[in-house]
């Protein structure tokens, strides 16, 4: 079950927990609960574990093929370092958005690798499948069988009126009904409708696991210890992998174990690790995404003799992510689909007023003490000098890391570690998208007059107090939601009154300059007469 998913993801087994997390399974420290005969709780995967909500696909009894493809699951027969882009289908070819059904989608609508989202003619539906679908259980198309973002048809899916019909590879049909019939019929609530329908750009901007995803395992901080004491010995797994037999078996699985040993032991652990509001940033594809610590690694390591050749050290990356020659920090972030999918989306505060999700780190990184010096726990005077004559030091300092691991993109914008470094669009959330998307202080837009900063603010509030009101949070939604209408309504009518206002000033002018073309006329034709006469007189005389 570790196996990395997701289009961006780093190709880093450790942090690749997509299978426990699909069973809501979040990484543990502690051996808790206790078994019915008391004994701590076994280890799977070499690792604890705690019990969160599983993803909302697992409730359906979706399986992993389910939407996993041959080409993301098992290559393209090519060897490669590293797997790139292999995920087909998206959440969209299967629920369309709330305005267009899937068969009304584009081809590549969700998959751009692009900043802005596809376009062109709808992607409709296909009646055949290609002759590699048909290996196993082939389903009627009924009324056409779904095609995903590259163009592919997907023989577990197919239409059904306004309805998908999935097939599931467990045997059990389930029944979908895309998000642009749930809009048509009311049946999206309230918050839903205003964050997918009405924000259009959430659905054009961003992953639909950027809200739906209510948690990731975040494992902060990866220490590797490579300790080459003599008698230390450890697999060399890349050379038991390459020495296979005909029959294709590796060395560990003919237990010829021997002479594949190498000097050293290498062990790992962690700074620490959370699951709550996974920070976003851009992934590779260009749209927002849920994003959790990739490997960020710290090397130590000790020679033979005891000698400490690297202790904590963090390497970087020259000329690379915003960085010059003095290199980006190499403790990656990457984005993710972390198979945490809910129903229940993720608050809008919880983006929107958290610095954790802008990329700031939990808290805005302040909780953390500066990490480059170590902490000596030792008894010290009340200015904090050491009292013992041989200190023993508690927490070592890491030498270039001045901030908190979760941080990876400061408040001027610099970026302050890698973010999935494999694709050129990934990266921390540009100053547009941050401006978009920091609402932080919002409150005190308000209460900063409330209830003696402004003469009706506070009027209302002690008009309040006098009845007996209770501003609980329904009652505050209400009142923020009627001040915002009034005061939009304010704004109409003073624009209203000031194009009425100029309005009929144009319209004054206009009539005063006809008037006084007028006047001048018949002054004109008076002064004609005059001349006429006088010049007559004259002639005469």
């Amino acid at each position: 079950p570790n196996f990395v998913f997701g289009p961006t993801s780093r190709d880093n087994v450790r942090q690749g927990t997509g299978g426990v997390s699909y069973q809501g399974l979040m990484e543990s420290a502690f051996a808790t609960p206790f078994r019915d005969d008391g004994s701590e709780q076994p280890k799977l995967h070499g690792k604890n574990y705690s019990h969160l909500k599983e993803d909302v696909h697992l409730r359906k009894g979706m399986l992993c093929q389910d939407c996993h493809t041959s080409n993301d699951v098992h290559g393209d027969g090519l060897l490669v370092g590293t797997t790139l882009a292999a995920v087909e289908i998206e959440c969209q070819d299967c629920h369309g958005n709330t305005r267009q059904f899937p068969w009304e989608l584009p081809l590549g609508y969700g998959d751009e690798h692009d900043t802005e989202p596809a376009s062109g003619p709808p992607r409709g539906l296909a009646q055949k499948l290609i002759s590699i679908q048909k290996q196993g259980t082939v389903h009627p198309p009924r009324d056409g069988y779904l095609i995903t973002a590259r163009g592919n048809p997907m023989p577990q899916a197919v239409k059904d009126g306004e309805k998908v019909i999935l097939h599931l590879a467990s045997g059990k049909d389930i029944e979908l009904k895309p998000l642009k019939s749930l809009m048509h019929n009311n049946q999206i609530h309230e918050k839903g409708a205003v964050a997918m329908h009405h924000i259009e750009a959430h659905e054009k901007k961003m992953e639909c696991y950027a809200c739906h995803s209510t948690w990731a395992p975040q494992c902060y901080g990866c220490h590797i210890n490579v300790d080459y004491k003599p008698g230390y010995k450890h697999s060399d797994w890349v050379a038991m992998g390459d020495a296979h037999d005909l029959n294709g078996r590796t060395a560990d699985q003919r237990k010829s174990f021997a002479k594949y040993f190498i000097d050293g032991k290498v062990t790992e652990n962690r700074a620490y690790l959370r699951w709550e509001d996974p920070p976003l940033a851009q992934n590779g594809e260009g749209r927002v995404s849920p994003t959790i610590p990739g490997c960020q690694t710290t090397v130590s390591v000790r020679a033979k003799d005891g000698h400490m050749l690297l202790k904590d050290h963090i390497f970087r990356i020259p000329n690379v992510e915003g960085a010059g020659p003095e290199g980006q920090l190499a403790i990656d972030m990457s984005p993710v689909q972390p198979h945490t999918i809910q129903k229940e989306a993720r608050s809008c505060e919880t983006c929107h007023a958290n610095p954790k999700a802008m990329g700031y780190g939990i808290n805005g990184g302040t909780d953390v003490a500066d990490q480059t010096k170590p902490f000596f726990a030792d008894l010290k005077t009340a200015d904090g000098q050491l009292l013992t004559r041989f200190p023993d030091v508690q927490l070592g300092g890491i030498a270039n890391l001045a901030m908190d691991w979760s941080r990876f993109l400061s408040e001027t914008g610099q970026q302050l570690q890698t973010v999935d470094h494999h694709y050129k669009l990934a990266g921390p959330l540009s100053p547009a998208q941050i401006a978009k998307l920091d609402r932080r202080g919002i409150c005190l837009s308000c209460h900063q007059m409330v209830p003696h900063g402004d003469l009706a603010a506070g009027l209302i509030s002690h008009v309040a107090k006098t009845a007996g009101l209770v501003i609980d949070q329904k009652m505050h939604d209400k009142i923020v939601n009627k001040a915002i209408q009034i005061s939009a309504m304010a704004q109409v009518l003073l624009g209203a009154g000031a194009m009425s206002f100029f309005g009929v000033l144009l319209c004054f002018s206009r009539i005063r300059n006809r008037c006084k073309t007028a006047v001048f006329s018949k002054i004109q034709r008076l002064l004609q007469f005059l001349r006429s006469i006088f010049r007559r007189d004259l002639t005469e005389f």
